[in-house]
């Protein structure tokens, strides 16, 4: 999902030399990171009343739909800092809403003596990932450097964004694989923090 984002901040600071990019400083290109951010608010913030209607892997299947829309947009358009910040704004809300589902998926099947240990693990997961990221972009982008060139070909940042989206459709195919397995609860209250129990009535 950050490769995206390391994408984005890289190709609105490329000068306008290279034939493509905005030239920004990076002060003006962290203001570029503001949708997402803000949309990535609002997704946590409706993410738990939506996992209330649905479950958390077809969420997570959802939400890498969406991230996967955002790399779409930036291979499609990128001619204007606004399609810029769109897509910005649709990862933000993509990884928003995907890292307020996670937690659900894990404690929905983890005993609750390890539930400290799979939030840990899932976090040096995600710090893996941001590494990793950064890491594929960066190799994409070098590899469509022609020789003798600072800066890479516009495609490379094109190929960088299909590399996205094609993991993207891994992660929604594996999401809604979970989905349709639907393993028993086995830390239920964790899972539904929020949603008010059914429980039976007494006589």
């Amino acid at each position: 999902m950050y490769l995206l984002l390391t994408l984005i901040t890289r190709y609105a600071q490329t000068p306008h030399s290279a034939g493509y990019g905005f030239g920004l400083t990076t002060f003006a290109a962290g203001l570029v990171l503001v949708p997402f951010s803000v949309l990535g608010f609002v997704a946590g913030k409706l993410t738990p009343r939506v996992r209330t209607l649905i479950d958390a892997p077809v969420l997570l299947a959802g939400s890498a739909v969406v991230v996967g829309g955002g790399f779409v947009l930036f291979a499609a358009a990128r001619s204007n800092l606004a399609e810029l910040l769109v897509a910005m704004g649709v990862l933000g809300f993509g990884v928003g809403s995907f890292s307020a589902a996670m937690p659900g998926v894990i404690l929905a099947v983890t005993p609750k003596s390890e539930t400290s240990s799979a939030m840990s693990f899932n976090y040096v997961v995600r710090s893996v990932g941001y590494s990793l990221g950064s890491a594929i972009g960066g190799l994409v982008l070098a590899t469509g450097t022609d020789t003798g060139h600072l800066f890479p070909n516009d495609h490379a940042y094109t190929t960088a964004a299909l590399v996205g989206i094609a993991a993207m459709a891994v992660t929604a195919l594996t999401a809604t694989a979970l989905a349709r397995q639907r393993p028993p609860e086995i830390n239920p209250t964790a899972a539904t923090a929020g949603v008010p129990s059914q429980g039976r009535s007494s006589r």
